[in-house]
């Protein structure tokens, strides 16, 4: 396993809740709930009101992640969650499949309309992941175990843009969440007594600095979710949902809406397959053109990609057969002596990207692969002074309304194209 030193758990994290910002600022009622593709703020700000399915799995797992590392309560993850949810089962589809691309202020699908195999093998892995997480949720305490991780994180941030002096006075109160973090108070009436003494600090010092308001709607959020399943108890210790079904109406209410959202993002992973399925090549096609109602002729063919996922929740719904995950190519290369799996632009996403929901076996091709990758990409970049981390991006050519180009990047020797 890597053991990351406290500088680099420090850097992770403090990206991590950045990234949730994205999500927290964008994803919204203006978007129907949905992640926009991207916010660019040079040379003009702006917010590209489209997104995929791809974007629309990880938006709904960033929110459980956000949950996970303690930036949001249960309860607003629900809230969230089923704003998102009534959204999708209100879009137009094609044989349960989600377009490549919608307007997110319209609901309508962009032209030409198009259904992706790699798109919506994202999306079915990403939600039939939430469901499990939803699943675990009510066997988890009232209150995150990160919690105070997360607060520190946000803290961390505002610490970063404060001045000198407020940056000063915010160390006591960073030391006393870590404190809480490695031992966290036992009762409700403790956690709430913490969180509301740590709130007060950190306004008093903050002011309208974005990050303290961010930390006071952290805490203000946790309170809120503890004093709705809790109301008056006197409890002796942080109680899980399961504990509280007995006792508490919300509770019973707040499991009922955890199995019914977990059901219902299910319902969304019933898809067909066999129009997108070449049974004597045993590989998916690249997509099927709606309009034309007409099967992309060229096909997903390699391991090392990103349609590696779409091929193995298909196998794992019993819609594809086996055959179609060693139909994929496993042309090699060699790396530090190695063999590599060889992908179609060498970029980070084809390597990386599955890994985010699927296992991982150590010592494989696949783990030797990804590991590689990353090492190629380190020492590429070092070579010619570029960041690593190369992946599909946008790039400085802009279109006549100044949006930045996109297209996939990657390193040479691990694509196909350069």
């Amino acid at each position: 396993r890597a053991r990351l030193t406290d500088v680099q758990t420090t850097f992770l994290r403090k990206l991590a809740r950045r990234t949730w910002s994205f999500f927290e600022t964008f994803v919204g009622a203006e978007d129907h709930w949905l992640p926009p593709d991207n916010f660019q703020e040079m040379p003009a700000a702006a917010v590209a009101h489209r997104t995929s399915p791809t974007n629309i799995g990880l938006c709904v797992l960033a929110n459980l992640t956000a949950y996970d590392f303690g930036y949001i309560s249960v309860g607003r993850l629900l809230e969230r969650l089923t704003n998102t949810l009534q959204t999708l089962e209100s879009m137009e589809r094609y044989r349960g499949h989600f377009y490549n691309w919608y307007d997110t202020r319209t609901l309508k699908p962009l032209l030409p309309a198009y259904i992706s195999s790699v798109d919506s093998g994202n999306l079915v892995g990403h939600l039939l992941t939430l469901r499990a997480g939803l699943q675990a949720l009510p066997d988890q305490e009232i209150v995150g175990p990160r919690l105070f991780d997360g607060l520190a994180d946000t803290l961390r941030l505002m610490e970063e843009s404060s001045d000198p002096n407020g940056s000063r006075q915010l160390v006591p109160v960073l030391k006393e969440l870590l404190s809480m973090a490695e031992s966290r108070p036992r009762t409700p009436a403790a956690m709430q007594a913490a969180l509301d003494r740590v709130a007060a600090s950190v306004a008093r010092i903050g002011g309208e600095n974005a990050w303290a308001v961010a930390f006071a709607g952290q805490c203000r959020d946790a309170l809120d979710d503890m004093a709705l399943l809790l109301g008056a108890s006197e409890a002796d210790h942080i109680p899980t949902l399961r504990e509280l079904l007995a006792t508490s109406d919300n509770a019973n209410a707040r499991v009922e809406s955890l199995d019914r959202l977990a059901d219902r993002f299910h319902q969304l992973t019933d898809i067909e397959y066999d129009f997108l399925y070449d049974s004597a090549r045993h590989l998916l096609s690249i997509g099927y053109n709606v309009a034309d109602r007409r099967t992309d002729p060229s096909y997903y063919d390699l391991l090392a990609s990103e349609a590696r996922l779409s091929t193995f929740v298909g196998i794992a719904q019993g819609r594809l057969p086996q055959d179609s995950w060693f139909a994929m190519g496993r042309q090699l290369a060699t790396f530090g002596g190695d063999p590599v799996l060889v992908s179609w632009s060498g970029s980070m996403f084809e390597y990386l990207m599955p890994g985010l929901v699927m296992p991982t076996y150590q010592d494989t091709l696949l783990d030797q692969t990804c590991q590689a990758a990353v090492r190629r990409q380190i020492s590429y970049a070092k070579k010619i002074g570029i960041p690593w981390g190369v992946s599909e991006s946008g790039y400085n050519a802009v279109d006549s309304q100044l949006n930045y180009q996109y297209q996939a990047f990657g390193t040479p020797g691990l694509g196909l194209k350069r």
